[in-house]
């Protein structure tokens, strides 16, 4: 165990990095929950996570730019969604980079979009910037403080064993009823 939190505390911001690049947010949630443990730095993770981000939205512009060919082929599946992309990117400009990193599905859409539409790289790369620095921001702080909550509530909870079964008998209960709610409603 020992081993494995000394190879998290060396190889966490690499693989928070790589894992950033796609925009995805278990990344910098996980890296937020170890920071609350104190194994990572919380501002480290953000900046690697935020460079990770900007690196991989950036990247997929630039090459769906200068590498047309190879892209067109692999969107010819999803030409309704490029053109999406395209008139949201009208409508809503720089906006639309800002949402997008919130929006699953879309974040890859987007830089692929741009990259292959006239819309300034530039502009993107300055934009998306920003937004990864305050996606990276607006995931890793709420992340910290639920985990730091989440630590302090088991702890005061380790003092009282009978209640954990029963909160877990009602959340898994919770989670059955809702599901059967859903399925009424959708039938």
């Amino acid at each position: 165990m020992e081993e494995t939190l000394s190879n998290l505390q060396t190889y966490g911001y690499i693989a928070l990095f790589v894992y950033s690049m796609g925009g995805g947010f278990v990344g910098i949630v996980a890296g937020s929950v170890l920071s609350a443990l104190g194994k990572l730095d919380l501002a480290l993770c953000i900046i690697v996570a935020t460079l990770g981000n900007i690196a991989g939205s950036t990247l997929l512009a630039y090459l769906s730019r200068y590498q047309k060919q190879d892209f067109i082929r692999y969107l010819a599946k999803h030409k309704r969604k490029i053109a999406l992309a395209h008139l949201y990117l009208r409508r809503y400009g720089i906006w639309l980079i800002f949402a997008n990193k919130y929006i699953y599905g879309f974040k890859t859409i987007l830089p692929l979009s741009i990259g292959l539409s006239s819309y300034s790289l530039k502009k993107f790369t300055f934009f998306n910037a920003f937004a990864c620095a305050i996606w990276a921001i607006g995931i890793a702080i709420p992340a910290y403080l639920a985990s730091d909550w989440a630590k302090n509530t088991f702890e005061r909870l380790q003092s009282y064993p009978y209640v954990m079964p029963i909160f877990l008998v009602v959340l898994i209960g919770g989670i059955y009823l809702g599901l059967k709610i859903g399925e009424k409603r959708k039938s």
